[in-house]
């Protein structure tokens, strides 16, 4: 099992940390992989109405930055970031589970239209499940040196 914990770590950190590269391309005006704001807008956030400033995406891509760097444990494997990756974990598994629906009323947006639903199913729900198991494995910490039982 030792082993594994590596292994989540890395998927985790990737995963975030594409995920903020992502974001931070769309920040600086881009609308890959989309023609326009119109169809990203749709994807993503579920109405072409609705489109998210550049402050709030820059922030969602710092967001998932840091993310990464926690879940794949540059920061050390301390109490408190122990429990930050376990945090991140239960977030993503959280959106996973309930769907992007839940996550835009949250929001104070309405239900996303069809396309986002679609790509909510297939791509988005898998992601965040594949991403917050990963972080919850990566979560843990060092182990207490474990010393022989005595058996007398």
């Amino acid at each position: 099992m030792r082993c594994l914990t590596p292994l989540a770590r890395t998927v985790a950190a990737t995963g975030l940390l594409a995920v903020a590269g992502v974001h931070a391309v769309w920040a600086s005006g881009s609308t890959w992989p989309e023609r326009n704001r119109r169809r990203l807008s749709e994807a993503v956030i579920g109405h072409a109405s609705v489109e998210p400033g550049r402050g709030a995406t820059a922030a969602v891509a710092a967001g998932a930055a840091a993310g990464g760097i926690i879940a794949g444990g540059a920061l050390g494997d301390g109490r408190g970031i122990v429990a930050t990756r376990r945090a991140i974990g239960l977030a993503l598994l959280a959106r996973g589970i309930l769907g992007g629906n839940t996550a835009l009323i949250s929001m104070g947006l309405p239900e996303g239209g069809k396309r986002f639903q679609e790509l909510d199913e297939r791509l988005y729900r898998p992601l965040c499940l594949v991403l917050g198991v990963a972080t919850l494995i990566g979560a843990r910490g060092p182990r207490a040196s474990r010393r022989p039982l005595r058996t007398h």
